[in-house]
């Protein structure tokens, strides 16, 4: 008797199962593998975030701490699990230079940012004359709009070559009383801005060659890179960006066709010609001059500090040693002027021309002959005017020192027990 099969199973439905089933499998791996990679890249930017977050937190403590120091610092408690701040406070210029190094695993993120003083508009002075006994006497067209504080003898109008005072009011603003001292700044301010000029000693790996200057960008997270010369230095035709010091022992001067950003300019005398743009810091002990036309961004800073010894020791007159910015430029930042030698002189130590304007801070412990327009704050000894050849002591003429739409996010100088902002995040 025969047996009849009515289904066959042909061997090739076996292989499609197998086919079948290795497919699923791949399928469900590849839906495993998805979820483990979705997981990986969600704990990867969990924790790129809070390394971000961490180095915000580092930031703000560098805002709070007052002390500068050279080694980089651990903030333990600020460390979480698997993650580590590392924190560095040093100084550039004015400003200080605050680093944060966050690290998770092999993510590093960094935070770099240049830190000042930073004001409420309430607390901000236009101007701050200091208490000489003598009272301020505005001339011309001068304007003063804002709290003014002023000596005990007050404001009066006054009269120069055929002109008096045309405005309306003496002061559009508030009025209080100025003390016998401009405001202090952090105690080691000056210290560390004459540190500039008394380190000559650099390492081999921080010089630039001069064949390097014609295009040197250099990030703030790198060592700081040195030009050194004790002879003239030139600046014709060099794009210079970042964390470079340009250093002479006699005078650099700076052409138009230069461009520099961020950078450190330090020499006895600063001589930047007519039609310069750029934001850099200038460090002086004898003189700087701004040509006309010239625009300097923000966070500028154009800073002399007297050489006490080499002006008692030297040929060097009163006069010789000043800051001045000719007709039609503009400078957003800061201006200082540090005296060295406390005498009773009537020369021109700061001179801002006509049509010149500086958005920013001004502080000078000397004379400020002021003909052009500051919108922002002054601090000076005092003022002086030199008109149909005379010298007039605490006299402004035709010059302006205004609030209007001054930003409160402003950072300059370090004053004593100030608190810190962000002048510019740096890179």
């Amino acid at each position: 008797m025969k047996l009849i099969i009515k289904n066959k199973v042909f061997s090739g439905a076996l292989q499609f199962t197998i086919f079948i089933g290795v497919v699923i499998a791949l399928v469900l791996a590849g839906l495993v593998l998805l979820q483990n990679t979705h997981n990986f890249f969600i704990e990867q930017s969990k924790a790129t975030v809070e390394n971000i977050q961490l180095a915000t937190s580092g930031i703000n403590y560098l805002l709070k701490e007052e002390n500068q120091t050279s080694d980089t610092i651990t903030l333990k408690d600020l460390s979480q699990e698997n993650q580590m701040i590392q924190v560095h406070l040093s100084h550039w210029g004015i400003f200080e230079k605050a680093i944060v190094k966050t690290t998770h695993r092999k993510k590093i993120f960094y935070k770099c940012a240049l830190l000042g003083t930073q004001m409420e508009s309430s607390m901000r002075p236009t101007l701050y004359l200091q208490d000489t006994y003598k009272p301020l006497v505005i001339v011309g067209k001068t304007i003063l709009k804002g709290t003014v504080f002023l000596p005990n003898q007050g404001i009066n109008p006054g009269y120069i070559a055929g002109e008096s005072f045309y405005g309306q009011e003496l002061i559009q603003g508030v009025t209080k009383s100025s003390g016998l001292f401009l405001p202090k700044l952090r105690n080691t301010f000056a210290e560390q801005l004459k540190l500039y000029f008394l380190n000559n000693k650099f390492n081999q790996e921080e010089f630039i060659g001069e064949n390097d200057l014609v295009e040197a960008p250099n990030s703030f997270l790198k060592q700081t890179k040195v030009f050194y010369k004790s002879g003239m230095i030139e600046l014709n035709n060099n794009r210079l960006s970042g964390n470079i010091i340009i250093k002479s022992d006699e005078l650099i001067r700076i052409k138009k066709t230069s461009q520099l950003k961020d950078v450190l300019i330090i020499a006895p005398i600063v001589e930047v010609e007519d039609g310069v743009k750029g934001n850099f810091q200038v460090i002086a002990s004898k003189k700087i001059t701004i040509g006309k036309n010239c625009k300097l961004n923000y966070p500028s800073a154009l800073v002399l500090i007297e050489d006490e010894e080499k002006q008692l020791f030297s040929n060097s007159q009163p006069e010789d040693y000043h800051i001045a910015i000719d007709k039609n430029s503009e400078i957003k930042g800061t201006l200082c002027y540090f005296k060295s030698v406390k005498e009773n002189d009537f020369k021109t130590q700061l001179f801002l021309d006509e049509n010149s304007s500086v958005k920013g801070e001004v502080y000078c412990q000397g004379n400020f002959e002021l003909k052009g327009k500051v919108v922002g704050s002054v601090y000076t000894n005092q003022f002086v005017v030199n008109a149909a050849g005379s010298i007039f002591i605490n006299h402004i003429f035709n010059g302006q020192i205004v609030d209007d739409n001054f930003p409160e996010s402003f950072c300059g100088i370090l004053f004593e027990d100030s608190k810190k902002g962000i002048a510019k995040w740096m890179y």
